[in-house]
């Protein structure tokens, strides 16, 4: 017999082989298809029975635009600077508003205004408020919108009226939660840049006096125009550095939840900086305009250390009073802004869509039910059948092996007395 006859014969008997276990397996479902059939239509049955007991649930949504903390004066100008990190810092802002107000709707005194005013205790029926917590974070769902901060507001009831009615009610605690929030920072920064005020009217005082003492003294009155241009660019920065770093205390008062608008303003602080010693020092960097139009496309100012002793001496006497005047005139505009933001009282949830009573339920899913179920217990029932006639061939090839796994898996008499049966 050739090599090609002996491997040709061992794949005829391994297909034969296949198509007896296949005619095995065929003859197995068959012997038992009435147990498969009862079994599966068993379960097909009460899983629509349960089904039909379920109630139906309604999801009513409502959508809202979070507003943007409010921005004065300098820092509004930071925050909208132009460039991709100036997009990306604003998007870090927008992202973390709407994380702030979901972080809102979650917490626990807007959950007990909701049970208290639909009375979810008795209405979920349960005796602990632990439980009753759970449940209606279960039915409540937040989610914020990566493109453009929207938060999206989900309940789910049985009741499509009260699911809409809780949506909105949600909506009206954000803003009650948020104004209160506003007011209470609003009060702070007020008094805080209310003494901000008094310190900057002595210094701005203090500069003015030092001045004119300056010129009575040496009889000193003006200086040279280029060194003057040099000046009030040096003001300017100043200024703005001071007003950024004040921005930046008020913002430390809030810890970490102005985290991102912080990490702006220091930026901004290190490149004024960088501006304000090319001015004094001389430096190829320097890029500054003067904000006047013959100065508008230069960026060359004279070294504060190449004007003479006295000029410089006046020179920063008149820039230090330029300073605090500018700082005077900035503080005094943050401060009386402060105060109106902190009496307002205006909504400050933008609502985009209300949440309306939903005609169409969203759960139970009845038909996905029963098909789960049915096709679950035919898988279980064919298997069960499967794992019995495996037995039952043990059981006649090997007795021993087969009573030690009986005994292994812990079989029940009854179960036994089947096996025995077959």
């Amino acid at each position: 017999m050739t090599e090609k006859e002996i491997i040709s014969g061992r794949q005829s008997n391994l297909i034969k082989k296949d198509e007896i276990n296949f005619l095995d397996l065929l003859v197995v479902f068959l012997n038992r298809k009435r147990l498969i059939i009862m079994f599966t239509m068993g379960a097909a049955l009460l899983s629509l029975i349960i089904s039909l007991l379920l109630p139906n649930m309604f999801i009513a949504t409502a959508r809202v635009l979070p507003p943007r903390p409010p921005k004065t004066g300098l820092f509004s100008a930071i925050t909208q600077a132009t460039g991709a990190i100036g997009g990306l810092l604003r998007n870090m802002e927008d992202s973390t508003t709407s994380e702030l107000y979901v972080g809102i709707l979650k917490s626990r005194s807007v959950a007990d205004a909701l049970i208290e005013k639909f009375g979810l205790k008795e209405l979920y029926n349960m005796k602990y408020m632990t439980h009753v917590y759970k449940n209606l974070e279960k039915n409540s769902d937040f989610k914020i919108s990566r493109d453009d901060g929207i938060i999206s507001i989900s309940v789910m009831d049985r009741d499509p009226r009260r699911a809409a009615e809780m949506a909105n009610y949600y909506v009206e605690m954000l803003d009650k939660k948020n104004q209160k929030v506003n007011t209470s920072e609003g009060q702070r920064k007020r008094e805080f840049l209310d003494k901000r005020l008094e310190k900057v009217k002595k210094d701005l005082i203090d500069a003015e006096n030092a001045l004119r003492e300056f010129q009575e003294k040496y009889k000193l009155f003006s200086i040279e125009e280029q060194a003057k241009v040099a000046i009030e660019g040096a003001a300017r920065i100043k200024s703005e550095i001071i007003i950024t770093q004040t921005e930046l205390e008020v913002l430390k008062q809030f810890g970490t939840v102005r985290q991102n608008e912080a990490i702006m303003l220091k930026a901004k602080i290190d490149e004024l900086q960088d501006q304000l010693e090319g001015i004094e020092v001389g430096s190829a960097k320097n890029n500054i305009d003067t904000q006047k139009e013959n100065e508008k496309n230069s960026n060359f100012y004279i070294p504060f250390k190449e004007i003479p002793e006295l000029g410089l001496q006046l020179t920063r006497l008149m820039r230090e009073a330029k300073i605090q005047e500018k700082v005077f005139e900035i503080i005094t505009t943050e401060y009386e802004m402060a105060k109106i933001e902190e009496a307002k009282d205006v909504n400050t949830i933008q609502m985009l869509d209300n949440a309306v009573p939903p005609d169409k339920k969203s759960a139970p899913r009845r038909l996905t039910i029963v098909f789960l179920s049915t096709v679950s217990a035919l898988l279980i029932s064919v298997s069960y059948v499967f794992f019995i006639e495996f037995l039952n061939k043990i059981r006649k090839s090997d007795p021993a092996k087969f009573q030690i796994i009986l005994n292994s898996v812990n079989f029940s008499r009854k179960k036994i007395k089947i096996l025995n049966r077959n």
